[in-house]
């Protein structure tokens, strides 16, 4: 069984590919991949978890301090950080004199 080529040896060749000799049989990208890439490449996309289907994801970018002081929050009040992020929806919606929504 021959080594594997190193990484940086496939990069240089993918970046400056030697021509192929005219008597090569030319491969498809897909016969070319492993056996395990074509398999999950053929299989069908999984279906949403049944949580998930009818909802839509609301998300946002914030310090690694606010997301740690709310994964320490959740883990201290024994929920979930979505169900704590619905929590604080609810009362931003209450203080709005909109209805809450109740979702966790």
């Amino acid at each position: 069984m021959s080594a594997r080529p190193s990484l940086s040896a496939r990069l240089a060749q993918a970046a400056d590919p030697a021509p192929a000799p005219a008597s090569a049989p030319v491969v498809s990208p897909a016969s070319s991949r492993p056996a395990r890439a074509r398999k999950a490449a053929e299989m069908p996309l999984a279906a949403p978890a049944k949580a998930r289907v009818g909802k839509t994801m609301v998300a946002g970018y914030f310090s690694p301090e606010m997301a740690r002081a709310v994964k320490l929050l959740a883990v201290e009040r024994g929920v979930t950080v979505q169900a704590l992020i619905g929590e604080a929806l609810d009362l931003v919606l209450r203080q709005a004199g909109k209805h809450p929504m109740g979702e966790r």
